[in-house]
């Protein structure tokens, strides 16, 4: 009988073992790169996050069900991500796009599914680890925030790094190392020895990089280069966050303080700075006419166009206020929303947005009200668990609400990718590990045979589909990118890169471009039956994305962009062309891109009057906007109207001088 339970403890620790060692391997998710994928700093990263922390997941079900002790102990942060993941479920399977919701996207990698398989590492942790083990985990955390920062730092220059390093983004960086930082705080306070030491010397390391994050100097007068280092380039949400959560800290330590002066003191500046901080947050999100807004547009204008987004936004949540469009939905609440001015120097020149790059209303946006009541009900949950802790340990209290403050703070301008997503979730787990929940004793049991397999199984089944698939097909991608245009190959390619549904609406949207930028490079065509199976089968795939959800402007801007190719070998594709982009255009009066199709469509079959109607109303929407001057006078050029194309570039030029050198070789 011993025997056997000595067996039975071997086997709950090989699978507790099992469970430690891979958590410590999914920390290198941030480091994970691979160009032979389609978004080599993304899909690769998601990709490996999930199929190890499935791994760690169906090793803790044998663990619990060997071993009861570790079995998850409810406690208010597990019922608060309950309940936020139900409400992203909800408004998933009454969004506009349910199957974008679950899957996302390998840009984004942000769906349910993401966030099914966060809430299963956060329950392994949290079940299983107590803070020892999760010093450990911070300091394992810290080592390779280290590297990354670093790395980010010494490849600056490299474009396509874009100041991120492994990251891809010096904002993504910025986020992960603002979590790393308060976790070697933490590990200073409440370690000793070697390990105090080697987080002391972290913490300086990681502010130097969160500091050179994404800048560079080169070039830079010395006063220019002391303020893009503090706070003016790089990963400037994330410094100024951190530098807001230190002052927090601060005064958190003050107010528990046993000097009443300076604890009366603390609590005064606390309570009166979170009262300015609501205010000013809500006027500039929700009060466009309020004082604190006014600042902030004459500080930032437009931010880069975020603030017309963020209107458009606010028109998008009012038209589905309770549980929104749907997780990963914000395009299409975007393209409904659109404003003519972007593309103009007023609203930047990004057309395409997916994200508010703003928590509030991305959140209001995909999951309406209730998520984002939701959203912040998980971290009261986790204040509320600190808070309790923070009678016998202050620390855990000061360091990880000042952590959560200015997390939420920087992501009022950036948003989370799956490097972020893991330290989140990690701090998650260590907050609900500090809730000492009733462990019901029991001794330990020999693995069901049955139940293993069963377990096996599912593990098999998630494997496959949700990282093995996924893994396939977005190397497909890249494959049929790089392939012989319009050849046999290529199509294998083609239906390899749609194998798995994960990313299939933006993987259908990018062939059908790199088909036509190929399409536009042929001199003579001497395949035309490779281009007709091509388009055949990009036209087919697009129907799909807009059958699935009639709202995707850019799979139907393609799909007219298709027609109007195909129908250099086949004129009836005109007919259904212009038939797709007046639709569109009737859904999307206010996106110029539509026009745009549909004024070649029309030239295309020499119906020249009604294609100059068309571009003149994309040129009315908005008459900043230049390539719409573009198409028109092109239009009346092919409709031999030079006369008055003349004038029409006379009118752009009134209104843009800065114009006049594109268009005078328009008319040699």
């Amino acid at each position: 009988m011993k025997a056997k339970r000595i067996k039975q403890n071997k086997n709950g620790n090989f699978f507790l073992n099992l469970i430690r060692y891979l958590t410590y391997l999914i920390f290198f998710t941030p480091l994970i790169v691979n160009g032979n994928y389609f978004f080599p700093f993304v899909g690769p990263k998601s990709l490996f996050f999930m199929g190890v922390s499935e791994i760690i997941f169906f090793s803790w079900l044998v663990l619990i069900y060997i071993d009861a002790k570790y079995r998850p102990k409810p406690n208010p942060l597990f019922y608060g991500l309950l309940v936020y993941l139900f409400v992203l479920i909800l408004a998933a399977i009454f969004g506009v796009n349910p199957s974008y919701s679950f899957w996302s996207k390998y840009e984004r990698m942000t769906g349910i599914l993401m966030h099914l398989h966060l809430f299963a590492f956060f329950l392994v942790l949290s079940s299983t680890f107590k803070e020892d083990d999760f010093k450990k985990f911070f300091a394992f955390s810290v080592f390779i925030a280290e590297i990354a920062g670093l790395y980010g730092v010494l490849n600056v220059k490299n474009p396509a790094m874009r100041g991120g390093g492994t990251l891809g983004n010096e904002s993504f960086l910025g986020t992960y190392l603002l979590f790393n930082l308060f976790f070697s705080l933490y590990l200073i306070f409440k370690t000793d020895g070697f390990l105090r030491k080697f987080s002391l010397f972290s913490f300086f390391i990681l502010f130097f990089s969160i500091l050179f994050t994404g800048v560079n100097l080169q070039g830079l007068p010395f006063s220019e280069k002391i303020s893009a280092i503090l706070y003016a380039s790089g990963a400037r949400a994330a410094k100024i966050s951190f530098y807001l959560g230190l002052v927090l800290f601060f005064f958190l330590w003050l107010s528990f303080s046993k000097n009443k002066v300076l604890k009366t003191l603390a609590v005064s500046v606390l309570f009166f700075s979170f009262i300015f901080s609501f205010y000013f947050i809500f006027s500039v999100h929700f009060l466009p006419e309020s004082l604190p807004r006014k600042l902030f547009e004459r500080e930032v204008g437009s931010f880069g166009g975020r603030l017309i987004v963020w209107e458009g936004a606010l028109r998008g949540f009012f038209q589905r206020p309770i549980l929104g469009w749907g997780p990963e939905n914000f395009e299409f609440s975007f393209f409904k929303n659109y404003n003519p001015c972007f593309g103009t120097e007023k609203c930047g020149s990004d057309t395409w947005y997916d994200r508010a790059h703003n928590v509030i209303f991305d959140t209001l946006v995909t999951t309406g009200i209730l998520g984002l009541v939701s959203y912040f009900f998980v971290f009261l949950s986790a204040v509320f668990i600190l808070w309790q802790n923070s009678k016998k340990d202050f620390f855990p209290f000061g360091v990880f609400f000042s952590l959560f403050a200015s997390y939420f703070i920087q992501n009022l301008t950036v948003f989370d990718m799956v490097s972020s997503f893991l330290v989140l979730f990690l701090s998650f787990s260590f907050v609900a590990s500090l809730k000492e929940g009733e462990t019901k004793f029991s001794l330990p049991r020999a693995p069901n045979p049955y139940f293993l397999l069963f377990v096996f199984l599912v593990f098999f089944f998630t494997f496959y589909n949700f990282i093995y698939l996924p893994l396939l097909s977005e190397r497909g991608v890249i494959l049929a990118s790089f392939s012989s245009p319009f050849s046999e190959k290529r199509l294998e390619f083609f239906k390899r890169a749609l194998i798995s549904p994960l990313g299939k609406f933006q993987i259908r949207q990018s062939l059908a471009e790199n088909s036509l930028e190929n399409f536009r490079r042929q001199n003579n065509f001497q395949n035309i039956e490779g281009i007709k199976k091509e388009f055949d089968f990009l036209i087919e795939e697009l129907k799909k994305s807009i059958n699935e959800c009639s709202l995707d402007f850019r799979a139907r801007w393609n799909l007219g962009q298709i027609y109007n190719s195909y129908s250099l070998f086949d004129k009836n594709k005109l007919l259904e062309g212009e038939r797709i982009m007046r639709e569109t255009i009737e859904m999307f009066p206010k996106n110029q891109k539509g026009y745009w199709v549909l004024t070649q469509n029309l030239i295309f079959q020499e119906k020249f009057d009604e294609a100059i109607e068309i571009a003149q109303k994309a040129v009315d929407l908005e008459p900043q906007l230049e390539t719409s001057h573009f198409v028109l006078i092109q239009t009346l050029k092919f409709a031999k109207k030079e006369g008055l194309a003349k004038e029409k570039i006379k009118e752009a030029i009134q209104i843009n001088p800065q114009w006049e050198k594109d268009f005078k070789n328009l008319f040699p």
